[in-house]
């Protein structure tokens, strides 16, 4: 398992994501014209190198498996990073995004090393997304209902101290 900057070819990836399976916990799938800017805005996060968040394909042995990455947020008044991943079906159940979440979280300490903490927000409902995080080292603290796109998600928040990813000692 590789991640790989996200790159114009990568396109396809977001759309084999958008099916009404992969986005059940996002509130359903996106148009084709909100993929096709979600995908623009991945390839300019890409390529600029003052970027503070940034996207990635997973891939394994060169074949596109999903998308991982992590972006600034503001947390309850705290600046921090979050992140969010999908796997295609088909590499689901193969420790695929475990690798994923474990590389982007080495990236982040070693790229990133200005914020404290990384969330992610999977649905309560979504258990694997849930079991990831606990994982690969995330602790949950709460459960809250965020907006997301148009509609409100009920999520789990989870958190990862990146003092103690620096340190080696997370997932």
């Amino acid at each position: 398992m590789t991640l790989v900057p996200w790159a114009s070819r990568h396109l396809p990836l977001l759309v084999a994501a958008n099916t009404a399976e992969m986005t059940r916990h996002l509130g359903g799938p996106e148009s084709d014209e909100e993929v096709r800017a979600r995908h623009e805005r991945y390839l300019r996060l890409s390529t600029a190198p003052d970027a503070t968040s940034r996207p990635f394909a997973i891939e394994v042995d060169g074949v596109p498996a999903g998308g991982i990455g992590y972006w600034p947020v503001e947390h309850d008044g705290e600046d921090a990073y979050e992140t969010g991943w999908n796997v295609l079906p088909g590499w689901q159940g193969r420790g695929v995004a475990r690798a994923a979440v474990r590389e982007l979280v080495r990236r982040l300490v070693r790229d990133a090393p200005a914020r404290e903490r990384l969330y992610a927000f999977p649905s309560v409902e979504n258990a694997a997304s849930n079991a990831l995080c606990r994982a690969t080292g995330f602790v949950e603290v709460e459960v809250r209902d965020l907006p997301y796109r148009d509609t409100v998600l009920r999520t789990r928040v989870w958190v990862l101290e990146l003092a103690a990813a620096r340190r080696g000692s997370v997932g």
